[in-house]
C-alpha cells in the first residue's frame, strides 16, 4: 500500500481513512491499487478487534475528483476482448467492486465526510458508506454516463436506496454535478456541515450510536440517525 496516499489511523476505536493520492484523489490505476490495499487492511482490522466506527475523508480540498478517463478507457479497451471471448466479467472488477460494496456490510457505522469534488467512483465510495456528511463546498455527481459507461461499483444500487428510483435515475443518467443543498434535498446526504466541521460531526454521530448500547447494523442506519437528531433537539 502507498502509505502516503492512504493513511489509516485509529482514534478511540474509530478508524479514519484519509485519502491523499495524487491529483486530488484522481482514480488512476495506482489509486485503485492503493485503495484496495487500504480496504484489505480495514477488513482485516474489522475482523480482529472491536471497532466503534470508521470515517473516510479526503486529505486535501477534495474527497475525489473521480476516474482518470484516459486510464479508464485504456483499461476497458484491454478488457473488452476477454469479455467478448469468454462472456465473463474480468476477475479484477469483482475484486475492485468488493472493496467498495463491503463498506455497507461492516458491523459498525461508516461515515464519509464529503468535501470539494466527490465525483464518479469517489461518489460510489461515499454512497456505499452508511452515512454521508457533506460540507457546504461540495460538488457531487456520477458523470460516467457522459462518456458511455455506468457506475458499476455499487453506485446505482446505493443511489436508489438513498434517494429513491427517480432521483437515482436523474443522478446516474444526467451525469450532472449537484450541490450539497441538492444532495440533502434528495437524501443522498444525511446532513450538511460547515467548512472543516464534517469530521467532528462524524465523530459525534459515532459516539452517539456507541452510547446507545444497541447492536448496530447498516440496515438500522436511518433509525440511528433519526435518534441522533432527536437527541440534539433542546
Amino acid at each position: 500500500m502507498n502509505e502516503q496516499a492512504f493513511v489509516i489511523t485509529e482514534e478511540e476505536g474509530i478508524l479514519i481513512l484519509t485519502m491523499q493520492a495524487e491529483g486530488n484523489n484522481l482514480m488512476t490505476a495506482s489509486f485503485f491499487e492503493g485503495y484496495e490495499a487500504a480496504m484489505a487492511e480495514v477488513e482485516k482490522r474489522a475482523e480482529e478487534k472491536a471497532l466503534r466506527g470508521m470515517i473516510i475523508c479526503g486529505g486535501g480540498r477534495h474527497f475525489s475528483v473521480g476516474a482518470d478517463v484516459d486510464a479508464l478507457s485504456e483499461r476497458s479497451a484491454k478488457e473488452l476482448p476477454e469479455l467478448r471471448e469468454t462472456g465473463r466479467i474480468p476477475e479484477g472488477h469483482f475484486r475492485q467492486k468488493h472493496f467498495f460494496t463491503f463498506l455497507n456490510e461492516l458491523p459498525f457505522p461508516v461515515v464519509s465526510v464529503v468535501t470539494g469534488f466527490c465525483i464518479g467512483s469517489g461518489s460510489e465510495i461515499a454512497a456505499n458508506s452508511h452515512f454521508r456528511i457533506v460540507e457546504k463546498n461540495a460538488r457531487i455527481g456520477q458523470p460516467e454516463s457522459t462518456f458511455g459507461i455506468l457506475p458499476a461499483l455499487g453506485g446505482i444500487a446505493r443511489s436508489i436506496v438513498h434517494t429513491g428510483m427517480q432521483n437515482a435515475f436523474d443522478v446516474v443518467v444526467s451525469g450532472e454535478l449537484f450541490s450539497a443543498d441538492r444532495a440533502a434535498e434528495i437524501l443522498w446526504a444525511n446532513e450538511i456541515a460547515g467548512k472543516k466541521a464534517g469530521k467532528e460531526r462524524a465523530v459525534k454521530l459515532i459516539d452517539f450510536i456507541t452510547g446507545t448500547g444497541e447492536e448496530y447494523t447498516a440496515d438500522k442506519a436511518a433509525y440511528f440517525y433519526r435518534r441522533f437528531l432527536e437527541s440534539e433537539v433542546v
